[in-house]
């Protein structure tokens, strides 16, 4: 499977006690890194800890739960969910599309139709372009390090940016001076339609200005332009 030398890391949410194991090892024997994680609270921490390029959901829990942790990921990053769900009821599975799931595998599936889907997810993830491809950036005192998914300030200081924070920092940097709508943001940024808002954009965009701005409350470095949208600013001084 092509991943520009990479392999493939694909996070298993999974808090039944045999099958977690069990589509781990699957995936291992298939040469693909995999992370399990039993516990559904901590996935949006394993998440950032591992970054991986698919996320599978096979988790006992209420399906308004289920539905909750599915839009806190989706906010994070835009890597392909499935969810592993027995219900056949058409109202929530037409709410986990809503929420954020790219596809639903109604149990029990077989352990091949499994793996099918599993690659078949993980090449159309490949439209995104992994951060460590990219090449350094700068712009004033500000460096972008996309082996490290960090930002690197003017006093020297390292901030570790989410997957988000780092593709939405390095589309306004590599465009520096120049206006960028909220549209093109989410665009660029969460690579579809219909799953990020303008109100989405600013939480993200409040979250980067926390980390890089010595004032976020006054931001000199991402402007917010009315009525155009934001830009990265080439003179912050």
């Amino acid at each position: 499977m092509e991943n520009l030398g990479l392999i493939p890391k694909v996070l298993i949410a999974c808090n039944h006690q045999t099958t977690g194991p069990f589509w781990v090892f699957g995936l291992k024997q298939q040469k693909l890194d995999v992370v399990l994680e039993t516990d559904p609270k901590n996935v949006i921490l394993r998440w950032s800890e591992e970054f991986p390029d698919l996320i599978v959901f096979d988790i006992n829990l209420p399906e308004k739960i289920i539905l909750e942790l599915v839009q806190k990921i989706r906010m994070e990053t835009n890597v392909p969910i499935l969810l592993l769900t027995s219900s056949r009821s058409e109202d929530f599975l037409l709410e986990t599309y809503s929420a954020g799931v790219d596809d639903v595998l109604i149990k029990p599936i077989s352990p091949s139709l499994f793996l099918a889907k599993v690659k078949v997810w993980l090449r159309r993830g490949t439209w995104t372009v992994p951060a460590d491809t990219l090449d350094p950036l700068s712009v004033g005192k500000i460096q972008l390090q996309p082996s490290e998914r960090a930002a690197i300030l003017g006093n020297g200081v390292w901030v570790r940016l989410t997957n988000l924070e780092f593709r939405l920092l390095y589309f306004l940097m590599s465009r520096a001076g120049r206006p960028a709508t909220a549209e093109e943001l989410i665009e660029r940024v969460w690579g579809y339609a219909g799953e990020a808002d303008s109100t989405i954009l600013k939480n993200l965009i409040y979250r980067i200005r926390r980390k890089i701005e010595k004032d976020p409350a006054n931001p000199v470095l991402i402007q917010t332009l009315p009525g155009l949208g934001y830009k990265f600013s080439t003179d912050p001084n």
